[in-house]
């Protein structure tokens, strides 16, 4: 009879811990964001700092090392693919098509963000399969705020989130 007291009180005081610790578990997204300038690549990673978005961000600067880090065996699984359509060696439009060939990306959520203002540029994205096409605001506080939109959006928390 003690013994099922004990072991009873044990188990609550471990439920107890356990939930408080659950409060203090990181959730983050993890990123990756192929850019070109280094200066969109600071600003995108202040982004995430002030919106206090915990996030792993993976930096590649052209499409070739995008498609190879996200075909490498030691990738991780990433939420979001945030990329410029101008990127050198393998366009965003070339990226996109192969991210979408492959299974293993069908959950990820595809960002484009980029300088280029091209109506066809926004229905190529869509085509390619993009989910987002965002062109680049002029001002430093409006590209944070978009950033910030971008990856607190309902479509986003939708996604798989990993725990650090």
């Amino acid at each position: 009879m003690l013994f099922s007291y004990i072991t009873s009180v044990l188990y609550i005081l471990l439920v107890a811990i356990l939930s408080e610790l659950n409060t203090y578990v990181c959730m983050y997204i993890n990123i990756v964001l192929a850019e070109k300038d280094a200066e969109y690549q600071e600003i995108f990673q202040e982004a995430l700092e002030e919106a206090h978005i915990s996030a792993m961000l993976t930096i590649v600067n052209d499409g070739k090392e995008l498609m190879d880090k996200l075909k490498s065996p030691q990738s991780p699984t990433y939420n979001v693919v945030v990329l410029d359509m101008n990127i050198p060696k393998k366009s965003g439009i070339q990226c996109l098509k192969e991210i979408r060939k492959d299974n293993k990306w069908n959950n990820t959520f595809s960002v484009v963000l980029t300088s280029d203002k091209n109506k066809n540029q926004v229905e190529k994205a869509y085509l390619a399969g993009a989910n987002l096409f965002v062109t680049k605001p002029d001002s430093y506080n409006d590209y944070i705020e978009t950033i910030k939109k971008i990856l607190t959006s309902e479509r986003e928390m939708s996604l798989p989130i990993y725990f650090k």
